[in-house]
């Protein structure tokens, strides 16, 4: 068997002992080195990762509740809205049915003679807040409408009326 080079170097006299010695303890030291990231820095990436989540989680949470306080805001707005500008049904016994598609079925709507011809010209129309059908001006709709962009809400107005002047009157009597 042949020896190895440390012992032959030692056996012809070129190395000491002493030298042998350091350069065992020297490879032993370079072994038990980490060779990856230290626990300390490993622990370190873990925290901040942790850290960073928690924040991108916080941030998301936070514009959620912004989201949803603003839909608050404005449906308080249009209530407070419809609740100032509200049109009176009319009397009792001088109500007929306005009916209008809720969904996908028509519904009757008992109103005044005034109002159903406001309805029906588009002058006036219906909003639903709170579960309840209210009749409101064409403006305040559209406001309303246009606060409450992207929720859902029941709203109904007939296309506008225009008015011809120029135009002769149709006889009653006429028969086609």
């Amino acid at each position: 068997m042949s020896k190895s080079l440390q012992d032959q170097l030692l056996a012809l006299g070129v190395a000491s002992k002493k030298r042998v010695k350091q350069a065992k303890h020297q490879q032993r030291a370079e072994s038990k080195e980490p060779k990856g990231p230290g626990i300390q820095e490993s622990l370190q990436k873990a925290q901040q990762k942790a850290r960073d989540e928690r924040k991108a989680r916080d941030q998301a949470l936070d514009v959620e509740r912004k989201v949803k306080r603003l839909k608050a805001e404005r449906l308080a707005q249009v209530r407070d809205m419809v609740k100032s500008n509200l049109i009176d049904r009319g009397p009792e016994s001088e109500r007929v049915d306005f009916r209008f598609p809720y969904g996908k079925k028509i519904r009757p709507f008992p109103v005044g003679t005034d109002v159903r011809d406001g309805l029906a010209r588009g002058m006036i129309g219906l909003v639903e807040v709170d579960g309840t059908i209210c009749i409101v001006p064409r403006e305040i709709l559209e406001k309303c409408v246009e606060r409450l962009e992207g929720q859902e809400i029941f709203s109904h107005i007939a296309k506008l009326e225009e008015q011809d002047d120029d135009y002769p009157p149709i006889p009653e009597d006429l028969d086609w």
